[in-house]
């Protein structure tokens, strides 16, 4: 952004953006945990993963093996 200050505007809609995204998804955990406990009565105890490893998967062409 420094080189270019016309990136400013633009990135800071990005950085809200990338915010909202995890509000929202954030929000959806809870609405699950609230009916996994109106289903069950029984809260949900053990912790969550908090990591993405989506970037470690492998993805090989049809008909192929990795």
């Amino acid at each position: 952004m420094m080189e270019d200050p016309r990136n400013i505007t633009p990135c800071t809609h990005l950085l809200f953006m990338a915010k909202n995204i995890e509000r929202v998804g954030d929000h959806a955990t809870n609405i699950a945990e609230t009916i996994h406990f109106l289903v069950t009565g029984q809260t949900i105890t053990r912790n969550r993963p908090k990591g993405d490893t989506s970037s470690f998967a492998v993805v090989s062409p049809e008909g192929t093996e990795a």
